[in-house]
């Protein structure tokens, strides 16, 4: 099947599944996706709606698309305010929401909260994705959803997410959100709207990977720390990627009298798409800044601190005893 066979689209095959059931039960006629990507998921939205409208920080490269899609590149959370109004003024309704863009904790809550003060969202669908995320939960988690009479349900495990790795190691990652959105809901007497009687599954994930990082390696000695582990590795990501935004911004962009293509940059590649790379690219180094910056942070790394003092101490007084 296209859907599983999509080697771009991001999300797992259960994201993937529960995406396409959803749409296609719902036919929107105006649908919203916050984060274009490489626009897997948004040509099966766009093979389902009527019209779609898909935010970017950046110019996506997703080559030739429907004329119903229409792709807005900047800050969601200046342009999308901006479209809802536009919508709510011509009293149009939206009908599907993927908010998969800004993942920070403050930005995924702002994107939520434009939506949810819209009268544009009335009688809607709200998914959001990478749930499972620390950082993503925190802002889902920030929304004041019975501020919103029309807030219907909430349920912020509708898809669990996923504990990497390999790509990933140790981090959370994936999961769907869903909030359902119902104009006609009484305001009062409707009781509580979100799911609170259950551990969230990204709750669950992290208390999994705790007690897996604090296992020793096989072949390292019991004294092996994992944090100072994915330190080191982020650290080597972050000059790594580095580098390779420096050769990217380097390279030719192939214009006339130039060489058709450089091993940076393919003949076939639309133009912006280098760009967009050098773009995906330092979005990686920032996550893996915010990686660094919540270990550092955490209040088991602070409590852990004299320990990992008092091991090199040790080691380097039985190096210099063996000199």
């Amino acid at each position: 099947m296209e859907l599983f066979d999509d080697p771009i689209w991001q999300m797992s095959l259960g994201e993937r599944a529960a995406m396409e059931g959803l749409l296609s039960a719902l036919k929107p006629a105006l649908a919203i996706e916050v984060g274009t990507a490489e626009g897997a998921c948004l040509r099966r939205i766009a093979e389902h709606a009527g019209e779609v409208h898909s935010f970017d920080l950046v110019t996506p490269s997703v080559g030739d698309l429907p004329d119903h899609v229409h792709l807005h590149t900047g800050d969601s959370h200046e342009l999308l305010p901006q479209v809802l109004e536009r919508f709510a003024a011509e009293g149009r309704i939206v009908d599907f929401v993927l908010v998969d863009g800004d993942h920070s904790a403050d930005g995924v809550r702002r994107d939520i909260e434009a939506l949810l003060a819209s009268p544009a969202i009335a009688d809607s669908v709200i998914v959001m994705h990478d749930i499972a995320n620390e950082l993503v939960r925190e802002g889902v988690d920030a929304v004041p959803y019975g501020a919103f009479a029309k807030v219907a349900h909430v349920d912020l495990d509708f898809v669990a997410g996923y504990l990497g790795r390999d790509r990933f190691h140790g981090e959370l990652w994936g999961g769907l959100g869903l909030v359902i959105v119902d104009s006609a809901r009484p305001a009062y007497g409707s009781g509580p709207s979100a799911q609170t009687d259950r551990h969230h599954g990204g709750e669950l994930l992290a208390i999994a990977r705790d007690v897996l990082l604090q296992r020793p390696a096989e072949g390292l000695t019991p004294g092996y720390d994992p944090r100072a582990r994915r330190l080191a590795d982020a650290y080597l990501r972050i000059d790594a990627l580095g580098r390779r935004i420096i050769e990217l911004e380097a390279a030719p962009a192939g214009r006339p009298g130039e060489p058709a293509h450089t091993p940076e940059r393919r003949a076939d590649e639309p133009d912006g798409a280098l760009e967009h790379r050098v773009a995906a690219l330092a979005a990686e180094v920032e996550h893996h800044r915010a990686l660094v910056g919540r270990l550092m942070a955490s209040p088991s790394w602070r409590v852990t601190a004299p320990l990992r003092a008092a091991k090199r101490a040790v080691t380097m007084l039985r190096h210099r005893d063996r000199a």
